[in-house]
């Protein structure tokens, strides 16, 4: 894990003022690699790389790092889980090693095989910056979902590039300026995706990006994208079990897992109490033995601490607190708005700050978190709603015609998902921020299109808005993770976004990620965790789940709508009500509903008493004169 920085001459030979340039980017990310520094040039490009060690600490693992011919230089960030299984094969093909890093075998990698076959085969989180002496080109690339980041900037005869945006800002020719789009987007909906940068002429490498720039300029392309690997026959005629699933899905977060916990300094997790960060430290202990755990202890409101220290008792693993409160947030914010190079308006930045400063602090330089499954397996409320969005009652497919159903089929493709912009309520405006995007407002299009032959159309919606998310949700968080783990030298590491979970959790059935968000995930959890640790993960799965959300913070709403909704049946087929109440004209409400027996049949696809917990009070008497005006409309 390092920080990396450079300048491209497309004409002139590279001067002293590119080096110089290149002293003050590294100056500026000094806190990404405090450990080790170097820099190289030659007439084109000059190099700059500061060192965080975590795989193989000696001298022999500098960087940038040659080849033994002096015709590769790598400068490179991150780490390729994998490294050992490449170097295997590369010994087989006739390379010899001189070190045991990642970095040599990425170089060489990239030097025997070339970038376009080598980069795709790399299992890891990276962002590295290559010339190949032989054709005299430069290669820019990132990761397949952009968990490393790389800032670019062209001005005149010079490209920019670095790990920071702060790293390009520091060059003495490029001009500090706002870039105004941007800004007026996140004044306006208080948020933006990470994706872009709030100055102006710096440009973000998109995810799974492998550029190359020669004089004649930047030939931008992708090795990777959700659009090129999806197999939509493996999800439509999935027929595995839950229990094959979930057997598969061990194994791969067992294996990803281990690799993640491949380090030659102090490595530690990140523990909340949920499923997905607990799963992780039940299984990194089985590899690092001596790991302890880090919990946010948050001061106001309720702390996860305690549901964390149960689920670190169980498996095993101490945990620390690491103590937040108003005065420490206030402390920290000014530094967390700073590393984002964007607005911090969210507590939890000021929180892993914090986490990342203890952790640093303690001597640990690498922590294990469960960021990603949420994305991957469907775990956040708006993949949920999409469903409904695209559900229709009995009613609805009887009497629609066609030509009004293929209408509606046409209106909903342009906005497939509950937070696609144009769909939203007020209350829904940073979800539909992400749309503003033109990019990724087609994308939304793109990857319904691209889910056909998926059945029925709620099931391609969802697993679209998940896909989706990998691209919009998922890249702020990275973005949050790696600045501000990095701030305190640490590194941040997401075993669940392993090329092959990826490529499992992508090409699963909607069948195994709802009504239960994930249920290979829990039941694995569940395996390893004590009871009250089990429930606070079910409480997190239900505020998670559209239908759980939905029962917790509008129960008391939802009760009265069920039961209005069966007196308007009532009404409507000429019975009395549950409180006896002899049947007249329709009520107004029912009017506005619509039909009453369509607001019967929707009531009971989504709130049916008998699949959920067992009714009390007014639920249970909602449930009995539920059923008779059921009878009554068959």
């Amino acid at each position: 894990m390092c920080g990396i920085a450079g300048v491209w001459r497309k004409r002139d030979p590279i001067g002293s003022g590119d080096r110089r340039d290149v002293a003050r980017m590294m100056q500026a990310l000094a806190h990404r690699g405090p450990d080790d520094h170097g820099n190289w040039n030659n007439a084109r490009l000059a190099l700059g790389h500061r060192r965080l060690t975590i795989i193989d600490p000696s001298p022999a693992a500098r960087e940038p790092m040659l080849t033994a011919s002096g015709d590769g230089v790598l400068c490179y960030n991150g780490e390729v889980y994998n490294f050992r299984a490449l170097r295997k094969t590369l010994q087989a093909e006739g390379l010899t090693f001189q070190s045991v890093s990642d970095t040599e075998v990425v170089l060489q990698a990239l030097h025997h095989w070339g970038p376009q076959k080598a980069v795709p085969l790399f299992d890891g989180m990276f962002s590295f910056a290559y010339f190949d002496a032989r054709d005299g080109a430069l290669w820019l690339a990132r990761d397949r979902l952009g968990i490393k980041p790389m800032s670019v900037a062209e001005i005149g005869d010079r490209v920019l590039f670095a790990s920071e945006d702060k790293a390009i800002l520091a060059c003495h020719d490029f001009a500090r300026r706002i870039d105004t789009r941007e800004l007026t987007l996140r004044l306006a909906w208080q948020s933006r995706d990470s994706s872009y940068s709030v100055f102006d002429g710096i440009e973000r490498l998109p995810p799974a990006s492998l550029w190359r720039i020669t004089g004649d300029g930047i030939d931008r392309r992708r090795f990777w994208h959700v659009l090129d690997v999806l197999d939509t026959t493996r999800i439509a005629g999935d027929r595995t079990s839950d229990a094959e699933h979930m057997a598969t899905l061990r194994t791969l977060l067992e294996e990803s897992v281990e690799l993640h916990c491949i380090a030659d300094a102090s490595l530690a997790t990140a523990c909340s109490g949920g499923v997905d960060s607990g799963l992780i430290t039940a299984l990194a202990k089985r590899f690092r033995p001596e790991m302890h755990g880090y919990v946010i202890h948050q001061k106001l409101g309720r702390s996860e601490a305690p549901d964390a220290e149960r689920t670190g008792r169980h498996v095993g693993v101490s945990l620390r607190r690491v103590p937040f409160d108003k005065d420490r947030f206030l402390e920290l914010w000014p530094r967390a708005v700073w590393h984002l190079e964007t607005d911090g308006w969210h507590a939890s930045h000021a929180a892993l700050l914090a986490l990342a400063e203890q952790c640093r602090a303690d001597g640990v330089k690498v922590l294990l978190t469960g960021e990603g499954s949420d994305e991957l397996f469907g775990g956040y409320k708006w993949q949920a709603s999409t469903i409904r969005v695209w559900r229709q009652s009995w009613l609805q497919r009887l009497f629609r015609s066609k030509a009004r159903q293929d209408r509606k089929f046409a209106e909903l493709r342009r906005a497939p998902f509950r937070n696609s912009i144009g769909r939203g309520s007020p209350t829904d405006r940073t979800m539909a921020l992400r749309a503003l995007s033109p990019e990724l407002n087609f994308l939304q299009t793109k990857l319904f299109d691209r889910l056909e032959g998926v059945a029925p159309a709620s099931d391609r919606a969802f697993l679209a808005s998940c896909f989706y998310d990998l691209y919009s949700h998922l890249q702020d968080l990275l973005h949050r993770h790696d600045r501000l783990s990095m701030a305190a030298s640490v590194e941040l590491r997401v075993p669940f976004l392993e090329n092959r979970l990826i490529d499992f959790a992508l090409h699963l059935p909607r069948r195994q990620k709802l009504p239960r968000r994930n249920r290979q995930v829990a039941a694995e959890k569940g395996r390893r965790a004590p009871s009250a640790a089990r429930k606070h993960s079910r409480r997190k799965e239900r505020l998670r789940d559209g239908r759980g959300f939905f029962r917790r913070h509008a129960g008391p709403a939802a009760r009265r709508c069920a039961a209005r909704r069966n007196e308007m049946v009532c009404f409507r087929i000429g019975r009395p009500d549950r409180h006896g109440k002899k049947p007249g004209n329709v009520a107004p409400a029912s009017r506005r509903h619509g039909n009453a027996a369509q607001a019967l049949h929707e009531w009971r696809d989504d709130r049916r008493p008998d699949r959920g917990p067992a009714c009390r009070g007014e639920k249970r008497e909602i449930a009995k004169s539920w059923s008779r005006p059921a009878r009554c409309l068959v």
